[in-house]
């Protein structure tokens, strides 16, 4: 049987209700992106290779809220359905969170959402993130990068984060975090206590707005990465 978060994702519904203007915001910020990396964007990666798909997959909330905007216009609502019953929170062997998007049944095109996908699935394979494939990466410079990275994780000079409690906010988290923190005041209480129960975060990057720091879980131990 496969392992999951014990969590029944297909129920979520506040997920598919933004406000406007956030829905804005990442379709401004993330097709600014798209045109920033465009003439970057050359692999050489085998066709049939998707290692760097495993392991928990970190993105932004405005890659998220634009993930939730192209699956709702590019997906019938069956297999929206389906895609939230069956593919949302799958844990690997390792404990980390299974991207849901990853086809691993197909040789080819791994990505089921390869035109929306996160920032850093666009740069590994390149100069920025290399792949530990033998493979000759992309041109790709680091500063193209954090400018990219500063234009979905920033906005008005503020880092963008969600809030959990008025305690922990979230600030780059896999795909199945983000739709419990993105839902309701009560999934937000139940990934709180899923997170501080299991001390692991998925390599979720949180932050502690009382102490004004950001930290993750590593090893059941809370780590503190910056200030």
């Amino acid at each position: 049987m496969t392992d999951k978060i014990d969590y029944d994702f297909s129920s979520l519904q506040g997920i598919f209700q933004r406000p406007e203007p956030l829905n804005t915001f990442a379709l401004e910020r993330m097709e600014r992106v798209r045109h920033l990396l465009s003439d970057y964007e050359v692999y050489n990666c085998p066709p049939y290779c998707k290692q760097c798909c495993y392991g928990s997959i970190l993105m932004s909330y405005s890659e998220f809220t634009y993930i939730m905007l192209y699956i709702q216009k590019n997906w019938s609502p069956e297999k929206i359905k389906k895609f939230f019953q069956y593919n949302v929170g799958i844990l690997q062997d390792n404990g980390a969170l299974l991207c849901p998007f990853l086809r691993e049944e197909v040789g080819v095109e791994h990505c089921s959402i390869y035109a929306a996908r996160p920032l850093i699935c666009r740069v590994f394979g390149t100069k920025a993130a290399p792949c530990q494939e033998p493979v000759e990466p992309g041109e790709l410079q680091e500063n193209l990068f954090y400018h990219a990275y500063n234009l979905l994780y920033y906005g008005n000079d503020n880092f963008i984060a969600l809030d959990l409690d008025g305690e922990w906010a979230v600030f780059e988290a896999p795909f199945a975090l983000w739709c419990l923190a993105d839902n309701s005041g009560v999934t937000r209480s139940y990934l709180r206590t899923l997170l501080e129960e299991r001390k692991d975060s998925f390599n979720a990057v949180l932050y502690d707005c009382g102490q004004n720091n950001f930290f993750v879980y590593r090893g059941g131990t809370k780590v503190i990465i910056s200030k």
